[in-house]
């Protein structure tokens, strides 16, 4: 596997990729223990008094208090940091968790932010719900597009939101040019949610954005067993976003953090299977006859394919893609499924299949779904690390069944 440049850094280079993930935030670990230990105390004792004092000034303290984070939590921030080659990074509860405390920390009462339709349901969901509470203005537009962005930016824009590829559609940001318009015309945050392109495909901050966040349940994580969230970028923006989380609470346990970290360090591993699956696959449905349409990055088909491969180093492993037979065919498809599991997550080490427009996306009116480029025949495929052959042939007798 080629190296990819990280933020860690030897005397002589930068360690690749699948070096950093190994060794992404060893400082925390002064235990001497190869695999760290998991700390759950949520108090601890101060040696002195002045100690104390210097603990409670530090919001980034491992050993202060609970909701203050952890020494597991600290560990899987400097390695998300290292990852995403960032000042500093933070973890939280969830993915929404990481985006509600981003959107707290950057907007006040009458600022304007952009969001996208073009994402996932709950996304949009907490960004109307925030621009309610907080009373500020929300413009959503459909962001494969930066004119939209060009005309969504008023004097008072301080947020600006992109995910790229997006949920389900894999709809692409220009994040570079985004980038240049944002700052040119405002001084709002820039933030790109990168979840399902990952740190190994993906760097949105050395394209310009001012911070990235996934929802690391999916493929940060990689084995469908914790929920958790992160956010990355210079330390003067997550030094805000921390203030706020630390008051607000979407605090990760230390058990989490450590699943986390250890998924983590087969990432540059996995994201190479998931990678040569989902394109392989991705080209095989293209040929299928019940397939309307196939949207892979990575497939010279997408019309966003030139963009693909000049802001990423690999297509992922998500594939979106349209049968002819609408809702009948879609809901029948994963109804047939053995090997690849029906279920809503993604970005596991198994393969999974669902149906967006009944499950991920149901939440939203049909009118708003369509506006997000969701149909009644799309179907969102996770793409594991199983043999290619045997996740190609179960979805080859899935689809003979409809």
């Amino acid at each position: 596997m080629k190296p990819i440049a990280t933020g860690i850094e030897t005397s002589k280079n930068r360690l690749g990729f699948q070096t950093a993930c190994t060794h992404g935030g060893d400082h925390w670990n002064k235990s001497g223990h190869l695999s760290p230990p998991i700390c759950q105390s949520t108090a601890f004792e101060f040696p002195t008094t002045s100690e104390g004092a210097v603990r409670a000034a530090d919001i980034k303290a491992d050993e202060f208090y609970g909701r203050w984070g952890s020494r597991n939590e600290r560990e899987l921030e400097a390695l998300i940091a290292a990852l995403e080659e960032a000042d500093d990074a933070l973890c939280a509860s969830s993915g929404l968790g990481a985006i509600s405390m981003i959107t707290h920390a950057f907007l006040n009462p009458g600022d304007h932010f952009i969001a996208v339709h073009n994402c996932y349901s709950e996304t949009k969901i907490l960004h109307e719900s925030l621009a309610e509470q907080l009373s500020v203005d929300v413009t959503f537009i459909d962001s494969s597009d930066i004119h939209h962005y060009k005309q969504a930016i008023q004097p008072n824009t301080k947020l600006v939101f992109a995910e790229t590829p997006a949920n389900p559609t894999l709809s692409l940001v220009d994040i570079s040019k985004v980038a240049t318009l944002v700052h040119e015309q405002s001084d709002a945050v820039f933030v790109v949610d990168s979840t399902f392109a990952t740190p190994y495909n993906q760097k949105p901050l050395k394209h310009g954005a001012d911070i990235v966040v996934h929802s690391a349940t999916k493929y940060l994580g990689g084995h469908s067993d914790v929920v958790a969230g992160v956010c990355a970028g210079s330390t003067e923006l997550i030094d805000k976003v921390r203030h706020k989380y630390s008051f607000h609470g979407p605090h990760l346990d230390p058990f989490g953090a450590w699943l986390l970290c250890r998924g983590i360090r087969t990432l540059g591993l996995r994201m190479e299977k998931h990678n040569e699956n989902a394109l392989k696959l991705a080209q095989f449905l293209e040929t299928h006859p019940k397939i309307r349409q196939v949207f892979y990055p990575f497939s010279e088909s997408h019309p966003q394919y030139k963009l693909a491969t000049k802001q990423m180093t690999g297509g992922g492993g998500m594939i979106c893609f349209e049968l002819k037979d609408g809702m009948d065919g879609g809901l029948g498809l994963i109804s047939n499924v053995k090997l690849n599991k029906m279920a809503v997550s993604l970005g596991g080490y198994a393969s999974t299949i669902t149906h967006p427009a009944s499950m991920t996306h149901n939440l939203l009116p049909r009118e708003e779904r369509e506006k997000g480029g969701i149909t009644d025949g799309m179907i969102r495929f996770s793409v594991g690390i199983e043999e290619y052959e045997d996740i190609r042939d179960d979805l080859s007798q899935a689809l003979d069944k409809i």
